[in-house]
């Protein structure tokens, strides 16, 4: 199965095959602020990253141009290095140095990126960011259509918010929740009278928060999409063990009519948010 997802993707993507082309290249540019010129492990990497102060590598808010920007440290490290395999292979050791001598410092971009999810002002607008907006340029409307077959305008979005993208935006406290999911499901965890399937959810939520903020230059709502499941789940758990530490054993009949729509509301969201990430 793996085997077959890279041979595919290199046959979509026109390359060898891979799960990803520009692991690398992201790694150092999530974790740049951490870099130090005795990292890299190629003579002209180095001599780039001490250069530093060109293109302002010290700057966490500027993490993703570091990536993307034009001028920024990738833009400049693939001008020198032509040959995207081995930019890439460089730029992931180079990553991994520093991962190893700075872990502190790169936990500390990490707890950065957790905190940018809890800006009140802010978590509708990286919502909107995740539907897309701007406007395309010509080369840009070009390569969609010739690579992916992607017919589209310049100007984005250029019609209404369908009715998941308007509930996408809508659910806007609802992410806070989300940003504490392992809290959630470590008293999922404590409620549960299935403590081990808990105790899963928790371990599960608790890498998935780790990925999205250690491996992402700043904070993302469509990347709590797969947390936001695990978080349902717990939610449930302590919904369980309230309905029946609340009414004694006598009343549990009369219960049931409102556990089945409190289960059928819990999972109609869980599909909302499986048709939001797919």
């Amino acid at each position: 199965m793996r085997g077959a997802y890279k041979q595919a993707n290199g046959w979509l993507s026109n390359r060898q095959p891979a799960y990803l082309y520009d692991a690398g290249s992201h790694l150092v540019a999530v974790w740049a602020p951490a870099l130090q010129p005795s990292d890299a492990t190629d003579s002209r990497f180095r001599d780039l990253i001490a250069n530093d102060h060109q293109f302002k590598i010290d700057d966490p808010a500027l993490r993703n141009a570091q990536h993307f920007g034009q001028g920024f440290l990738i833009d400049r490290w693939r001008e020198i290095e032509k040959d995207r395999r081995k930019s890439d292979r460089i730029a992931r050791e180079t990553a991994m140095n520093a991962l190893r001598r700075r872990p502190l410092q790169i936990a500390g971009l990490a707890l950065r990126t957790y905190m940018g999810y809890w800006g009140i002002a802010s978590i509708q607008s990286y919502a909107r960011e995740d539907l897309g907006g701007g406007e395309l340029t010509d080369e840009q409307v070009k390569m969609l259509a010739e690579k992916f077959g992607f017919q589209t305008v310049k100007r984005l979005p250029a019609q209404p918010f369908s009715l998941l993208q308007q509930y996408f935006l809508a659910a806007g406290p609802y992410y806070f929740i989300v940003v504490v999911s392992p809290l959630v499901c470590a008293f999922g965890t404590w409620l549960s009278r299935d403590r081990a399937f808990a105790f899963l959810l928790f371990i599960h939520a608790s890498i998935l928060m780790v990925v999205v903020t250690a491996l992402s230059p700043q904070a993302c709502i469509r990347y709590l999409q797969p947390v936001s499941v695990l978080t349902l789940l717990s939610i449930a758990i302590c919904v369980d063990w309230l309905a029946r530490r609340a009414r004694p054993a006598a009343m549990q009949p009369q219960l049931q009519p409102a556990l089945l729509r409190l289960s059928a509301i819990i999972s109609q969201h869980v599909i909302l948010e499986v048709r939001l990430s797919t």
